[in-house]
């Protein structure tokens, strides 16, 4: 979308008319919308002192209408998920998937730098407050059955050992989870392991790490 396509939804936020942003925003074809929304978090990133008032936008925008299906995939850093996670828990659209069965949790914990000490800052969200939709979207499974924490075991590249803040933090996230699934796939256990061989990542820590997600069942 151009600055001049973005010229409609800009005059409403000038407005500051919230019904008029709805409108304007409910109106806009999905790439436009996914412009908008992409428009607010940039404009979020650049100006600290404003942060607050884009994302209160973004929820504006959210409860109008849909999260647009293709910006789930777009969420795979920790500064798009802060910036998101609370427009989208309000709008209780947390829990929305995309054609290959993924939230927003499967994708950010897929690919997820380990600088950013995300597990960290997901276990700190869902224990400051109650946030049953979040907890729910932890323990979605996805087409391939797997959840968000499958995911980080699967698909994340990093394979060197966990700071003692993300381990701590990712065993937070696992007993999290157990409280929302009934039952632990394990044969997903094997699956994850033959991928990561395929890949040559499926190193001793990784072992460490499946194990202890599968409780020591992974045999």
């Amino acid at each position: 979308m151009s600055n001049g396509s973005l010229a409609p939804f800009l005059l409403a936020l000038k407005s500051a008319n919230i019904e008029k942003i709805k409108a304007v925003y409910t109106d806009a074809p999905k790439d436009e919308q996914i412009e908008v929304l992409k428009f607010l978090f940039k404009s979020a990133q650049g100006d600290d002192t404003r942060y607050g008032h884009y994302q209160d936008i973004a929820s504006i925008c959210l409860q109008a209408a849909r999260f647009p299906e293709a910006m789930i995939a777009a969420i795979n850093s920790l500064e798009k998920f802060a910036f998101f996670s609370a427009p989208l828990i309000q709008a209780e659209q947390i829990n929305n998937l995309n054609q290959q069965g993924n939230n927003i949790l499967h994708i950010l914990l897929s690919q997820i730098a380990a600088k950013d000490n995300g597990l960290n800052y997901l276990r700190t969200l869902l224990h400051f407050e109650s946030k049953e939709l979040l907890q729910n979207a932890l323990s979605q499974r996805n087409a391939k059955k797997l959840t968000p924490l499958e995911c980080y075991l699967a698909f994340n590249s990093h394979t060197t050992p966990l700071s003692i803040q993300e381990l701590s933090a990712l065993l937070g996230l696992i007993e999290i989870e157990r409280r929302h699934i009934s039952v632990v796939e394990l044969h997903n256990a094997k699956m994850i392991e033959s991928h990561l061989i395929q890949q040559n990542r499926f190193s001793e820590y990784k072992q460490f790490l499946l194990a202890t997600y599968y409780q020591g069942n992974t045999g």
